[in-house]
């Protein structure tokens, strides 16, 4: 009672009030709590040095993401979790519009999304993931499937689709069309990968999509793809961010190493077999 009498008396507000089911915070007290949260952790830290060892440790990392890692190299990091490091979770929340938020007020440890690294703000951490390259993916009868570059004006004309994980009309493809006096219809949106061969294997539109993305769905999907007319302008990939705050964290720095890792193992497997990627990965002469 006097701590809070003193927090009160400091703060000048009553932090806590009774209610019918027991004491609540004020908005005060709630706005206050993920600062002071941020700050006690900061100092724990500082005097407290963490010990970390990932084949014994407990620990839940926290991933701020879209599909697109769950269908490429998060599955590898499945299968280092699960051999190495038996006791971490990892749980993947959505980015929400809100990407630098999450991180900034801990909800996220990291976060992976498509964006140059050097647009990053300055109090965070980023890698780059590696440059996306564009592919466009439609049925093996589509009309633009005779071509083995597909002439900008009829690209421009086709029926397409976007996937956005925020749910905008609009992408980079649009940027660089309009660049050129150009406009294209988009008949439908879609927020996730995963749902799109289908969709283009039923209809009419084309999906352009990032090359990694197109290596799955041609791994699982009898889909033809054909090279994207249009590619990014501007130096956007793959991106891996962080809080500087966390940056020399042990336990941070492990499942940062492990998340390249897998891109790594990704990046070079591509779309062969997966299992058998997998395997050689692991191995111990690897």
């Amino acid at each position: 009672s006097n701590a809070l009498n003193r927090l009160r008396y400091t703060l000048e507000d009553e932090l806590f009030v009774r209610s019918p089911d027991g004491m609540r915070p004020t908005p005060r007290a709630v706005e206050l709590a993920t600062p002071v949260k941020l700050a006690l952790t900061e100092i724990e830290n500082a005097l407290n040095p963490p010990i970390f060892d990932p084949a014994s440790s407990e620990w839940t990392f926290k991933l701020a993401t879209t599909d697109f890692a769950a269908l490429t190299w998060m599955p590898y990091l499945a299968t280092y979790l699960s051999e190495e490091a038996p006791n971490i979770n990892m749980h993947s929340i959505p980015i929400e519009g809100r990407f630098y938020e999450k991180l900034d007020l801990q909800e996220a440890d990291f976060g992976c999304t498509a964006l140059d690294v050097a647009t990053v703000p300055d109090r965070f951490g980023s890698i780059s993931m590696g440059k996306e390259t564009f592919i466009c993916l439609m049925r093996h009868d589509h009309p633009l499937a005779k071509y083995k570059e597909i002439p900008i004006h009829e690209y421009a004309k086709a029926r397409h689709m976007l996937v956005s994980p925020r749910g905008d009309a609009r992408g980079f493809v649009d940027d660089e069309l309009e660049k050129m006096g150009l406009e294209r219809r988009i008949v439908m949106t879609l927020n996730q990968f995963a749902a799109a061969p289908m969709a283009v294997l039923s209809s009419d539109m084309i999906l352009t999509a990032p090359t990694r993305i197109a290596d799955k769905c041609c791994q699982f999907f009898d889909i033809h793809r054909v090279p994207s007319p249009v590619q990014p302008s501007s130096n956007v990939g793959g991106a891996l961010v962080w809080h500087k705050r966390l940056s020399n964290h042990p336990a941070h720095m492990w499942f940062r190493d492990q998340i390249m890792r897998a891109n790594k193992a990704m990046q070079e497997f591509g779309a062969q077999d997966f299992a058998k990627s997998l395997r050689k990965d692991i191995s111990p002469n690897h």
